[in-house]
């Protein structure tokens, strides 16, 4: 559940971005399992502060229209590590012919299977909001999940469209997406995470953040998991 004495802090630093008209953006995650007639038997609510440094990299190239640079990945370089390791940078765009704009780091979602979106089954395995079993904590230089739970094990489900609402200057996106677990046995879950398609020569697999959960969420034989992202930007007044 969240934290009231971080919930506190964070009404203050809202309060303070509004006023100094500095982005904020929170994020929330919450994972709820039911049984295999539907009734739910356990629930997880946290906040998610695992923004990676992919994410950083894509938010700067959109606010300084610039495009990747670089052929490592660290400090102070502008680029993204693929979820195989594989940099993807300025190099990489003339190896390949170059040219790309910086606003090509955006994760569009003109498809259903692009972005943070993902269809079903494999290869839906690899992108969109997925689930792991690994038990380390986050760090900023995570680039995939330590542990990736496979479709084999939980079925996944095709990602849920966007769903969009504005009030009290708080504009959010909510991300939906399922997972059934036929595979004979319990299946537990420790980490979670997005895994964005970006549109970067025919496509770039970037980890955007991992969430390591604060508690185990198991999933029962023939149960279903339901993962849902809100990520929320208050405007100023």
């Amino acid at each position: 559940m969240l934290d009231p004495k971080e919930e506190k802090q964070y009404e203050r630093l809202r309060k303070l971005a509004q006023e100094l008209h500095i982005p904020m953006p929170e994020v929330f995650l919450e994972l709820e399992v039911k049984d295999k007639d539907g009734n739910v038997i356990q629930s997880h609510k946290q906040r998610s502060h695992s923004w990676t440094r992919n994410a950083y990299n894509i938010m700067f190239s959109q606010l300084a229209a610039k495009d990747p640079t670089d052929a490592l990945f660290g400090a102070g370089k502008l680029n993204l590590k693929k979820t195989n390791a594989a940099i993807f940078s300025g190099n990489n765009q003339l190896a390949t012919g170059g040219g790309q704009a910086a606003n090509t780091m955006l994760p569009v979602d003109t498809l259903a299977t692009q972005a943070y979106r993902a269809p079903a089954g494999v290869p839906g395995e690899t992108w969109g909001i997925l689930v792991g079993s690994g038990a380390d904590v986050e760090s900023f230089e995570d680039y995939k999940l330590q542990t990736p739970i496979l479709n084999a094990t939980l079925a996944h489900v095709a990602s849920e469209p966007h769903s969009i609402s504005y009030a009290a200057l708080a504009l959010k996106n909510t991300l939906i997406r399922y997972f059934n677990n036929n595979s004979g046995a319990p299946v537990n879950v420790n980490e979670v995470g997005i895994v964005s398609f970006c549109m970067l020569n025919g496509g770039v697999l970037a980890l955007v953040c991992r969430d390591h959960l604060a508690a185990t969420v198991t999933v029962p034989n023939t149960g279903q998991l339901k993962v849902t992202y809100t990520i929320q930007l208050t405007y100023p007044a």
